[in-house]
């Protein structure tokens, strides 16, 4: 989700959504693409009242608008996006660069590797100077273009990518 996302999401919600949430109820991230009520042991919890000095809709509601880039950036630094989300959006960057764009023969590097950034997937070529840390397929042995293109296939769809995402960042999505 993004800060337009979010800001769409807000503004779905009605201002009896907006009382719930003054009453105790939460906003909850579903898959990155909307927003829904929760309750405070939820996960994907984006915005809980706590402390919050908030006594009418107005003033959530503009607390919201105002903040959207430190609320997701707070969000993301502990949340994984959704795997819904994952898949999608790597089968969107497949489609733009080529699957094996994204796999590693052996002893070589790919062409582009993966990243999350805010909510937010993104591919990085060699140059970049965290190119080494980002996620793509190794593959155990030299295969040709098609079959390097079916692996890759098989990594996204069998959910195998997203769990390399996962496992990668557990320590950060773990750290409360």
């Amino acid at each position: 989700m993004d800060a337009q996302q979010f800001l769409t999401a807000v503004s779905a919600l009605s201002d009896d959504d907006f009382q719930k949430v003054l009453n105790g109820s939460t906003l909850a991230v579903v898959q990155d693409r909307e927003l829904r009520l929760g309750k405070t042991d939820d996960a994907f919890v984006i915005y809980e009242l706590g402390e919050d000095p908030f006594d009418t809709v107005a003033s959530l509601k503009q607390y919201l608008t105002d903040n959207v880039e430190d609320l997701l950036r707070d969000y993301y630094q502990f949340n994984p996006i959704s795997k819904e989300f994952f898949q999608a959006r790597l089968r969107e960057l497949m489609l733009e660069h080529g699957e094996a764009a994204f796999a590693a023969q052996p002893n070589n590097l790919p062409e582009k590797a993966v990243f999350v950034e805010q909510g937010e997937l993104v591919c990085e070529g060699q140059e970049s100077p965290r190119f080494k840390y980002g996620l793509y397929l190794r593959l155990d042995e030299a295969m040709p273009a098609m079959a390097v293109s079916n692996k890759v296939k098989n990594w996204l769809q069998s959910g195998s990518a997203y769990g390399d995402y996962i496992s990668v960042n557990v320590c950060r999505f773990s750290a409360f």
